[in-house]
C-alpha cells in the first residue's frame, strides 16, 4: 500500500516538474539568437588569475568543473523537485515565475551591455573545461553573457526557497550555492563583478515579485493546473 502512494505521488510530481524543465530548456534556446558582439566588454580578471596560479592541479580542476557542471543542475532542478516532494505548491508557483522572470532580467542586460567571461577576455586565464573535455563555445547558449551570472543569481533563488524547510536543506542548498560560485571563478567563466551582479538580479526579481506582486502571481496560471 505504501508503495502504490509514493508511486502515485511521483506520478503526481512529474507534470509539473516536466514543465519547469520545458520552461528551462526553452529559456536556455533564447540567447542562442543573439547576435554576437563585436567588441564585448571584459573586467580586470586578477581574481580569477590568482586563484588559477595558486590552486591548478589536475585533481583541483576536475573537481572544480564537477562543481561548476553538477552543482548548477543540482540547484535548479533539486529545488523544483524538493518543493514539490513536500507539497509546496505555492512556493513552486513562486518559484517558477520568479526563476522565469530572473533569467529574462539577465538576458536583457547580455544582450545590451555583452561582457566576454575571463576565460575568453583574458590570454593568461585557463580555459580548463576545454583543456580537459575539449568542449567548445557551441554547447554554450551565449559565450559573451557573463555578466550577470545566473549561476549565481539561480544559487540565490534555489538557496532562498528551500531556507524554509529547515537547517539540512538550508545548508545542503547554501553550501553548493558557495561552491558553484567559487568555481565559476576559478575556472574563468565568471568576474567577481558577474557574481555580485547575479545574487543583486535575484534579489531585484524578489523583491519586486514576491511581496508586491504575490496576489499576481496568485492570479497566473499555476504550473501544477497547466500540467494536469
Amino acid at each position: 500500500m505504501r508503495g502504490k502512494m509514493i508511486v502515485r505521488k511521483f506520478k503526481g510530481l512529474l507534470p509539473p516538474f516536466l514543465l519547469f524543465l520545458l520552461l528551462t530548456l526553452v529559456l536556455n534556446a533564447l540567447p542562442r539568437v543573439f547576435p554576437t558582439p563585436s567588441s564585448p566588454h571584459a573586467f580586470d580578471g586578477r581574481e580569477v588569475l590568482f586563484l588559477q596560479e595558486h590552486l591548478s592541479g589536475e585533481l583541483s580542476d576536475r573537481w572544480w568543473v564537477a562543481v561548476y557542471s553538477f552543482g548548477y543542475l543540482f540547484l535548479i532542478y533539486a529545488t523544483a523537485a524538493f518543493l514539490l516532494f513536500f507539497e509546496d505548491v505555492e512556493a513552486f508557483k513562486e518559484y517558477f515565475w520568479i526563476f522565469a522572470f530572473c533569467q529574462l532580467f539577465g538576458f536583457l542586460t547580455w544582450f545590451f551591455f555583452p561582457v566576454s567571461p575571463p576565460r575568453l577576455a583574458i590570454p593568461e586565464v585557463r580555459d580548463v573545461r576545454e583543456e580537459l573535455f575539449g568542449l567548445t563555445e557551441r554547447f554554450n547558449a551565449f559565450p559573451h553573457g557573463a555578466f550577470p551570472s545566473l549561476h549565481a543569481a539561480n544559487g540565490f533563488l534555489a538557496f532562498f526557497f528551500v531556507r524554509r524547510h529547515g537547517k539540512g536543506p538550508s545548508l545542503v542548498w547554501g553550501v553548493s550555492w558557495i561552491l558553484l560560485m567559487f568555481s565559476a571563478l576559478y575556472l574563468g567563466e565568471h568576474y567577481w563583478q558577474d557574481l555580485v551582479a547575479g545574487c543583486l538580479y535575484a534579489f531585484l526579481s524578489l523583491f519586486f515579485l514576491l511581496r508586491p506582486f504575490r496576489r499576481v502571481l496568485e492570479a497566473l496560471p499555476s504550473p501544477t493546473r497547466l500540467s494536469r
